[in-house]
């Protein structure tokens, strides 16, 4: 009997094995002709999972990229999945016309809730959109700004206490002196930010300077967690293994779950009376009929954990990264510090939204960081129409299979972008041509078409009071001019800690009164 058992579980694990060999060999969707990303990427799913787990010293996007370079066009990720290398494959894929539905990535993710970022249904998916539109739009700024400019003044009066003596012209920072981790207060300034204009909810973080705080948890206990690290603690698992959606289910209980705890303060707030003029207001009261919107509670908790998501790795990263560049790049940071000197005036310690809401060298900054290192790194899978064959950057891709792009690599196409490498603000600043029209139909930074971030306008903003009102009081340096900002990446890119010396400006005002 045993023996029977033991047959016929080897029997089945025989098959279990060989069958994605023969179904390799068959090619019944013709795709064999395409490199493979690595050994078992025509075989089974499980090799991008090993690709976005793995460690190693280039990150994924970067490996896909040179891939691209090396290998060609379309490069096979997985057996039924082409990633594409030329920009050209955006518009297919992604723009406003595309037929392609979000691929089985997606149903699996929804198991925690659905939120805007993995709703399949494009009738729900437009309903809950059309929510929370009101909340989101551009005309709130002027509600906003003020939660982030008291937020900035919390900044300040904190990166007064970490300035240092003004560095000697030629001279080297000493370790010592290093005081200011661009990357933990860039985070913490997207992360507290934007939970304040979306959830009336402050975390203090600005104010202690790290991103402690005490959870209360369902049983009626508190803990006290990193919120960031708890972040990524989630995600992190979840991207190493939900590509394979057969297995995901077997997986999963290895990734854990955090995010059921989110939602419980900002609902209690509600249901205790208070109105509160912030993003998830509407998740809680519909602003036309005055009702409670048909929207489950799993699906409310998946919307805050998307916008904390959204918070750490998209505006978080993005301060981080800007302000990273333009450090690092001597004449932009010349040039974006006389523009912001040139709109603010010295009584101006907090940068106020009118004067630098329009200011196009950052603005340009901010898009040219985004270009070279965008927060949503990845692939982002889509699903072409089932039964005949579609156009993908000039190529008929067969029916129901998944297709992508990365925005690391369709940011860097040569044939868009020249110099891809280089940090060039001023590329965004060409008139004249229909040169720039090229390039925003390829930056998938806010991605595009009915999928594109509502979270823009909060980010905008967001950017530009922190990075303008840094810029205008603090003067910067790297360790040295050749360090490098290492990542860490499973499916967005976080950036590692980031050095810096800080210090007050020197100059003076037409009064000779210091600022």
């Amino acid at each position: 009997m045993l023996a029977s058992i033991g047959l016929s579980l080897l029997g089945v694990a025989f098959f279990a094995l060989l069958w994605p060999v023969i179904d390799f060999l068959r090619d019944r969707r013709g795709l064999r002709k395409y490199p493979v990303q690595n050994l078992l990427s025509g075989v089974t799913t499980l090799a991008y999972n090993w690709e976005i787990g793995r460690r190693h010293k280039t990150l994924r996007t970067r490996r896909l990229y040179e891939a691209h370079q090396e290998k060609g066009p379309i490069i096979r990720v997985a057996p039924d999945w082409l990633s594409f290398g030329t920009a050209a494959a955006v518009k297919d894929i992604y723009g406003h016309k595309s037929p392609l539905l979000k691929n089985e990535v997606y149903f699996a993710l929804q198991g925690e809730g659905q939120h805007l970022a993995n709703m399949t249904d494009k009738a729900a998916h437009a309903s809950r959109r059309h929510l929370v539109a009101a909340s989101y739009a551009p005309k709130n700024v002027e509600t906003w700004e003020p939660k982030i400019a008291d937020l900035a003044g919390v900044l300040v009066a904190n990166m007064d206490k970490l300035c240092t003596a003004p560095l000697p012209k030629g001279l080297l920072p000493a370790p010592r002196d290093l005081q200011f981790d661009g990357s933990l207060w860039g985070l913490l300034f997207g992360f507290e930010g934007v939970c304040q204009i979306g959830l009336s909810l402050k975390l203090g973080f600005i104010e202690q300077g790290s991103d402690v705080f005490t959870l209360r948890r369902p049983d009626g206990g508190s803990t006290k967690i990193n919120a960031i690290e708890t972040l990524h603690g989630y995600y992190g698992p979840v991207a190493s293994l939900i590509w394979d959606t057969k297995t995901f289910s077997i997986l999963k209980p290895l990734s854990g779950i955090f995010s059921k705890w989110y939602a419980r303060g900002r609902q209690d707030r509600f249901d205790a009376g208070e109105q509160l003029d912030d993003l998830f207001q509407g998740m809680l009261k519909d602003r036309r009929s005055g009702e409670r919107p048909d929207v489950n509670q799993t699906d409310r908790i998946a919307e805050m954990d998307q916008m904390f998501n959204g918070a750490v790795d998209g505006t978080g990263s993005s301060l981080v990264n800007t302000l990273y560049y333009i450090v690092k790049h001597p004449e932009a940071y010349k040039r974006v510090r006389a523009e912001i000197d040139e709109a603010l005036g010295p009584d101006d310690v907090i940068a106020p939204w009118d004067k630098v809401k329009n200011l196009p060298f950052l603005k340009a900054c901010i898009d040219e960081a985004g270009r070279l290192a965008p927060g949503v790194a990845g692939d982002l899978p889509r699903r072409t129409p089932p039964g005949k064959d579609y156009m993908v950057a000039g190529v008929a891709v067969p029916g129901d299979t998944s297709v992508s792009i990365s925005a690391y690599t369709a940011q860097r196409d040569p044939v868009i972008f020249p110099d891809p490498e280089a940090f060039k603000p001023e590329r965004w600043l060409i008139k004249g041509d229909d040169h720039l029209k090229k390039m925003l139909d390829v930056y998938l930074v806010f991605t595009m078409g009915s999928r594109m971030c509502m979270g823009k306008s909060v980010t905008v903003l967001i950017q530009s009071v922190y990075l303008a009102t840094l810029l205008h009081r603090y003067d910067f340096a790297l360790a040295n001019p050749d360090w490098v900002l290492e990542k860490v990446e499973f499916f967005n890119q976080w950036p590692k800690s980031m050095p810096m010396k800080i210090w007050r400006r020197e100059w003076q005002t037409t009064n000779g009164v210091s600022v």
